[in-house]
């Protein structure tokens, strides 16, 4: 589907929408869909989903069928995202950035249950919703129509600051900030996301007439203003319900169900045709029909066989899960305590082991920064019995600062190999 003039694109989140029409260039905002219908009219609409009701993620994944990196997404989404697998509606498209790691996909999602009550919000106002990506995409049309392969887009929204990274032509990265008090501060917002995710530093592109002096280029065009003029085709992807998926893969199981019947039934009428033609073929048709049989009880005998075999792979793949895909990887852990840290508190150091206590060292200009950071971690999901383990007052070139120490468990780090039991035999 490519996108004209002619698509409207609303952005839409639980608190609000906003919605764009390139046909008159203007912006709506309303509480609901249904509410933007009485302005629009009805009609088809592409869903674009607010930045903090949509996670991004880059990874690599084996160059293969789209279908076999599905299998293979769905085993690392657990740990990829902060929202079991079941709860998620997820879609991904793989781009042509391939190497010795792999492919790279590029994996978007939200919450289902988000999604389907844009569905039913929609359905209330007559709008029909063609397509539903997240909002973020819209930087990655808008950096590549400005001749950007590498950018930070940043944008003022509703939910803060808005600050999408791309690389290589690809969305990388997507977060929605506090917003700054000055431009040093919405400077930092950005290097400290590049740094999160591991990225060079690119061009600064403030978008929608965000006024930042340090950008290295400004447009007065939006990022929803971009989805809804720019070649969508690019984007490849586009988020659906379960029950969507099911349908359509019930939808094709059916087709080939009627395709088999149909083959059956031909099948039988040449037979009969046979039959009734040559009386002598009732015996051949007696004796091919044994035969069948034989083959096709040989057949279930070995799809006994191979369940009992796939039984046992499914055993050894969930032993290779524990081993092989944390419920959190150690990147994933340090990204988390290190964007918790406050100004004029610096981390120092920290220890992380399988199965164990993490310790998080650092230096605090303030008691108030060290109070404020172990509060943070504190209410952090992904962590818990976080605890101070020491707080030295200490002095570094006649300046008086705070050097700390804590300790916290991240959730699901699970040792390697479960210890023995007292007792055990061996």
């Amino acid at each position: 589907m490519s996108a004209s003039l002619t698509h409207r694109v609303v952005e839409w989140s639980p608190a609000g929408v906003v919605g764009f029409d390139p046909a008159t260039k203007q912006f709506t905002k309303a509480d609901s869909l249904s509410e933007l219908a009485g302005t629009y009219g009805g009609g088809s609409i592409i869903a674009a989903v607010s930045r903090r009701s949509t996670f991004v993620k880059a990874v690599r994944v084996p160059n293969a069928g789209a279908s076999e990196i599905n299998m293979i997404l769905q085993t690392q989404m657990a740990t990829m995202f902060p929202v079991p697998l079941h709860e998620l509606a997820y879609a991904f498209r793989l781009s042509d950035d391939i190497n010795a790691e792999g492919r790279l996909a590029i994996v978007a999602a939200m919450r289902e249950s988000d999604l389907q009550s844009l569905y039913i919000d929609a359905k209330a106002g007559g709008l029909k919703v063609e397509r539903v990506i997240p909002a973020a995409f819209g930087s990655m049309l808008l950096a590549d129509s400005l001749g950007h392969k590498n950018a930070a887009v940043v944008q003022e929204t509703s939910e803060g600051l808005a600050i999408d990274l791309v690389a290589e032509g690809e969305l990388r990265y997507s977060r929605v900030a506090p917003m700054p008090a000055n431009s040093e501060l919405i400077e930092a917002e950005v290097e400290r996301s590049f740094q999160g995710v591991g990225l060079s530093s690119a061009p600064i592109v403030a978008a929608g007439g965000f006024p930042f002096a340090q950008a290295d280029q400004s447009t007065n065009v939006s990022t929803l203003e971009a989805l809804a003029t720019l070649p969508m085709e690019k984007i490849g992807l586009s988020l659906e319900t379960r029950e969507t998926r099911d349908s359509r893969e019930k939808a094709r199981q059916g087709s080939r169900t009627r395709l088999a019947v149909f083959m059956c039934a031909a099948a039988g009428l040449l037979a009969l045709l046979v039959f009734v033609e040559r009386s002598e073929a009732a015996e051949k048709l007696r004796v091919s029909n044994a035969k069948w049989q034989k083959e096709l009880s040989g057949r279930r005998t070995d799809a006994t066989r191979l369940e009992g075999e796939v039984a046992k792979l499914q055993a050894t793949v969930q032993t290779l899960k524990r081993a092989f895909a944390p419920a959190q990887l150690p990147a994933d852990v340090f990204t988390t305590v290190s964007n918790h840290a406050p100004k004029n508190l610096w981390l120092t150091g920290t220890t992380f082991e399988r199965g164990k206590i993490m310790y998080v060292r650092g230096t605090s200009a303030t008691s108030e920064a060290l109070s404020d950071y172990l509060q943070e971690l504190t209410t952090e999901p992904r962590l818990r019995d976080v605890k101070l383990v020491f707080a030295n007052n200490a002095e570094i070139e006649k300046t008086p600062v705070v050097q700390f120490s804590i300790q916290a468990f991240p959730v699901g780090n699970l040792p390697l190999v479960d210890p023995k039991k007292k007792g055990a035999k061996k």
